[in-house]
């Protein structure tokens, strides 16, 4: 074999490196064992985690070549277990606790949640207590702006449910009699014209207990979850600094605050409920209250009464959302009024429902459920109108705090998943009540229903978000060819340093594979592009959706073609309007499927359930201040776990080297912020395939960046990084310079060599793969950063 160049960051040819994937038959050099005190390698893996002895590498089989398909095997020996000779190696485990559960698979269908509770903590300002003027008010907007609006996604989901069955079931259908026990028997009981049920009110009370399983869901999750998540923090608080939002003592003590949201949300959900049972018969009574057809004629102010009282709770749960939770007193008697709007918000539905039972000579269901359409388009009105606060504000902060140059789309990368998180609720929601519309009726169009068929009617603003979905859809199909054109110009431009790194012919595959592989790990970077062009429909949904409530009423449904559309081209217009939205509810439909069938995959097969659950490794980390019916935050367990160990184990008088890859890297630095004062000097860092800077520090700038960063270098002994070019995750990290004046690199600026070797190295006949993301913890720089890092106990002799 040839020889082969040297690789920068590399003291040894390339070529003789063995394969970083192959367990080393020795450990790497390092200076003898200092005895006495302990030391100590904390490993934090990174998403979808594994097996505890397949992390710990200590099975007693050890590969020593080959691959995974064919490689050789021996007997582990004892010091084959150390990465270092003399530091014990221990894992702390964390993967259990996303997607651990079988049932946990099912958290997919919180995605919209997800979204809007991470776009609370992506807000671009700084997080300190002096904010005063435009930047208090800019802040306190964006917080108000985003829980209103994650309230606004628990309605929609309540909303979506009351379409399929107070509204579809136990309104349309229920109002059509005998068509309806024709097309669908097992709804005999509220059509038949023999049923006690059949009346409208009694159909509209059964059609209720789908959303109202729904919110008992969603409320029974949570409440489980909060306590399976909930531990006990240390006594001794950490060091708090303005520079660290995430070294506050409170800031992983979120159940009060989400207990208080969690009542609020409740409540808001049941009112919606309420609502839609009241007006209805509100409605019947006011219209029939001069022609003497009540039974009680004073019903009809027991009514207004009940929608006074319903309009004051629901009220004031909504604001109840809007309190910040800074001051835990105040945090414990709002939860506690919150849970007596909650109480009194479950009391008033009860009553509501005996009022919509009362007998109504004459009363008769037809069209469509009375108020649903008007709570609906509402309900986007007020979201189109939020997106636009968080627009506003976000672009305020930016520009008052700048809080660093790499910044993701100048500070709206936040508003930007909100409103991606709205839409995606709602195009949900649209595909929801439309298959049922189409399933119940049993035709194949809900705007042309066929002659032997139900004639059911979803509201119309259901229709403008299927035609978003179907946008949505050809923007991705948009997007994925742009990003393989751009690969393939990425890809040729990396062959001359390819071929400069490993001096070898560019018409060589393997050159062309490298090549490709440190194209694909540069393309995070365009993840903001991709963020915008997914969100071009909503700016018309947002404009739709304040025309309605500015003028009163909707556009008309895009089944209908624009008036302004003349002549022969508008039944061109027509035909592509219909084949948008019926394309758009397919692909609605098809989403809710594929979740449903992913989770009964995971279900049945443990390693669907760990990839499921590595989706919500990276949007769980944040608590859920925002939207407390989304998945937990696996965090608010594994920092204050983590935190006690590495104490206790540093008082003991053990020097510690966290170790952290992928995300497990987030929660070590999350873990260092965390720890008191006592426990400087004591404890190093390793971070290893880390997003810290690449993704946190540009889309999340209120709590990582060039200070922050500079605040953990100085809480521990040493910090290295370890990164490769072709990681698409990870990247160098960059703190402040000195006296905090510009941008510096932190240890290990140069990235590591992948491959370590063209050719297959020495003993192999293959040539190693390219690792990108995986594998650090086999590349000979770990065990040399471990080295370099590894502080001296307290009371060690020198080794």
């Amino acid at each position: 074999m040839p020889d082969s160049p040297e690789l920068p960051g590399s003291h040894e040819p390339v070529s003789r490196t063995p394969d970083p994937r192959t367990p080393r038959a020795e450990p790497a050099a390092a200076p003898p064992a200092v005895p006495g005190p302990d030391r100590v390698e904390l490993r934090v893996h990174g998403v979808s985690g594994g097996q505890a002895e397949e992390l710990l590498d200590v099975e007693p089989a050890m590969r020593v070549g080959g691959d995974r398909l064919a490689g050789f095997f021996r007997w582990r020996r004892e010091r084959d277990t150390e990465t270092v000779p003399g530091v014990r190696r221990e894992i702390f485990a964390w993967g259990n606790l996303t997607s651990g559960s079988s049932s946990r698979a099912f958290w997919l269908l919180l995605l919209p949640f997800m979204m809007v509770n991470v776009a609370y903590w992506m807000r671009p300002g700084r997080m300190d207590r002096e904010q005063t003027g435009v930047r208090r008010a800019a802040g306190t907007a964006y917080g108000a702006g985003v829980r209103l609006l994650a309230l606004s996604l628990t309605a929609l989901i309540t909303l979506a449910a009351a379409g399929v069955g107070m509204d579809l079931v136990g309104w349309q259908c229920a109002g059509q009699g005998q068509e309806c026990v024709q097309a669908r028997p097992w709804l005999a009981f509220l059509a038949s014209a023999s049923s006690p049920l059949s009346v409208p009110g009694w159909g509209l009370v059964v059609g209720a207990v789908l959303p109202a399983a729904v919110v008992a869901v969603l409320w029974r999750l949570s409440r489980r979850t909060a306590a399976d998540y909930e531990v006990v923090t240390g006594s001794v608080p950490p060091e708090h600094t303005e520079d660290a939002p995430l070294s506050h003592p409170d800031f992983w003590r979120n159940s009060e605050i989400m207990a208080r949201l969690r009542s609020a949300h409740i409540a808001v959900a049941v009112g919606t409920v309420a609502v839609l049972l009241l007006v209805p018969p509100l409605r019947y009574d006011l219209s029939a209250r001069g022609g003497g057809a009540l039974t009680d004629p004073g019903a009809w102010w027991f009514g207004l009464v009940l929608a006074v009282l319903l309009g004051a709770v629901a009220a004031t749960s909504t604001a109840s959302v809007l309190v910040p939770g800074a001051d835990p007193r105040w945090n414990a008697r709002a939860d506690r009024f919150c849970q007596i709007l909650r109480d009194a918000m479950l009391v008033l539905v009860a009553v509501v429902a005996v009022y919509t039972v009362w007998p109504r000579p004459g009363w008769e269901a037809s069209g469509r459920l009375p108020g649903s359409g008007t709570v609906l388009n509402s309900l986007f009105a007020v979201q189109g109108a939020l997106v636009l606060v968080l627009l506003v504000a976000a672009l305020v902060l930016f520009s008052v705090d700048r809080p660093h140059e790499r910044t993701a789309m100048r500070g709206l990368a936040g508003p930007s998943t909100a409103a991606l998180g709205a839409l995606l609720g709602g195009g949900f929601s649209a595909a929801l009540v439309y298959q049922g519309a189409l399933w119940l009726s049993g035709c194949g169009s809900v705007s042309t229903p066929e002659t032997d068929c139900l004639a059911l009617s979803p509201p119309t603003a259901y229709s403008w978000l299927q035609l978003a979905f179907a946008f949505e859809a050809v923007i991705v199909l948009v997007v994925v060819a742009v990003l393989a054109l751009r690969l393939r110009g990425a890809v040729r431009a990396e062959l001359p340093e390819v071929t400069s790194l490993y001096s070898r012919s560019v018409r060589d595959r393997r050159t062309w594979e490298i090549a490709r592989a440190r194209a694909a790990g540069q393309m995070t970077e365009v993840l903001p592009k991709v963020l915008g062009a997914l969100l071009l429909p909503v700016v018309p949904l947002v404009g739709l959706a304040l025309y309605s409530a500015l003028t009163g009423n909707l556009v008309a449904a895009p089944v209908d073609a624009p008036t302004v559309v003349a002549g022969e081209f508008r039944g061109v217009a027509q035909s592509a309007l219909d084949l948008l939205v019926g394309v758009g509810s397919i692909l609605g439909g098809a989403c809710l499927v594929a979740l449903v069938w992913i989770g009964r995959s995971a279900y049945r097969d443990r390693p669907t359930r760990q990839a499921v659950g590595a989706v919500w490794d990276v949007g769980t980390f944040w608590p859920r201040v925002a939207h407390p019916l989304a998945p937990p935050s696996y965090a608010e367990r594994a920092v204050p776990q983590l935190a006690a160990r590495v104490a206790w184990m540093a008082r003991e008088g053990a020097a510690v080297v966290l170790s952290g890859h992928s995300q497990g890297s987030v929660l070590a630095a999350a873990t260092v912020w965390q720890l008191p004062g006592d426990c400087r000097g004591r404890i190093s860092l390793v971070t290893h395939g880390s997003p810290l800077d690449r993704l946190y520090a540009r889309y999340f700038p209120a709590y990582f960046g060039p200070a922050s960063f500079s605040d953990l270098a100085e809480r521990v002994s040493a910090w290295r990084n370890l990164w490769r070019v072709t990681d698409a995750i990870a990247g160098p990290v960059r703190r402040m310079g000195p006296e905090g004046r510009g941008e510096a690199v932190v240890e290990q600026a140069e990235p590591l060599p992948d491959p370590r070797c063209y050719d297959a190295p020495p003993g192999e006949a293959r040539r190693p793969e390219v690792l990108g993301h995986s594998y650090y913890t086999s590349d000979p720089a770990y065990a040399q950063a471990l080295c370099e890092v590894m502080p001296t106990p307290p009371g060690a002799g020198n080794g």
